[in-house]
């Protein structure tokens, strides 16, 4: 019999902290309604990442963030993740993929979509991955300044 699939909550949260963190450094308080960032791949080739504010609330925000990297095939060339901020959690989570239903905490295996029984867990974890690299080698085509 299949072990039961059990969410690690705690090693959710902090992950999701962790990607409030990492968006707080890239975006300061998304005042501005959309960001673009770059970086050059080692073939040379200008891959795109641009972050847009959605809605904001007094504790929610919600971004869609996507990238286009003109060397991978067409279903990939373009990613697209729904994010919402929660502020007074100072957490950051994967809402949806491209332009897909909500993602929900489990799913039963096999499904109509495919997503594994941990999609959202493993969205979260991309969404990490995605923002480090970001972090590491992104350059921003239009410098954000802090508000005092």
């Amino acid at each position: 019999m299949a072990k039961r699939y059990i969410p690690d909550l705690a090693e959710q949260n902090a992950l999701n902290e962790a990607n409030y963190l990492r968006l707080e450094k890239l975006l300061g308080d998304c005042e501005a309604p959309r960001y673009e960032f770059y970086w050059t791949s080692p073939s040379g080739s200008e891959v795109e990442v641009f972050i847009e504010v959605m809605e904001r609330f007094k504790f929610t925000t919600t971004l869609n963030i996507s990238k286009v990297n003109p060397e991978m095939p067409p279903p990939m060339r373009e990613v697209a993740l729904t994010l919402r901020l929660y502020h007074d959690a100072r957490m950051a989570e994967v809402v949806t993929w491209t332009q897909g239903k909500q993602l929900s905490g489990v799913y039963r295996y096999p499904n109509d979509r495919m997503y594994q029984i941990d999609e959202k867990a493993q969205a979260n974890v991309y969404l990490s991955e995605w923002l480090a690299h970001l972090l590491r080698h992104g350059i921003t085509r239009h410098a954000w300044v802090p508000s005092l």
